[in-house]
């Protein structure tokens, strides 16, 4: 388990390889550099070990899905996706009758967390 210190140290090491990456064009090594920069910035300002920071991402954050969105449904779940008012169990009990999986599984709450999570689940484009 590292301290704040030695994480920002690493963080230090890190911006060191950066620059060097920059100044010789070498893009893919700085993307990768930027994005451990970005992550263990992030660890820091968390207040939570490497450890407990990747177990909480691991429990609240989700990756984005991209499913398609059923026509039946596309407007409605577009309207809650930007104004959660109203976003509930029985709307969700709704819209599963159009989907080949069980959406209350894949959301933990409804209403604002919920209708930010519909836009990870569904390609609402």
């Amino acid at each position: 388990m590292l301290s704040r210190e030695e994480l920002e140290r690493e963080i230090v090491e890190l911006r060191k390889g950066y620059i060097e990456a920059i100044d010789s064009g070498d893009e893919a090594t700085e993307n990768e550099l930027a994005d451990a920069i970005d992550y263990l910035a992030k660890v820091i300002n968390s207040g939570f070990t490497k450890e407990q920071y990747d177990q909480w991402i691991s429990e609240n954050e989700h990756i984005r899905e991209n499913l398609p969105c059923p026509i039946e449904i596309i407007d409605d779940v577009r309207e809650f996706a930007q104004h959660p008012k109203g976003f509930n169990r029985d709307i969700v009990d709704e819209w599963n009758q159009y989907l080949d999986f069980d959406l209350h599984d894949k959301l933990k709450t409804y209403g604002m967390v919920g209708s930010a999570r519909l836009n990870k689940i569904f390609n609402l484009k």
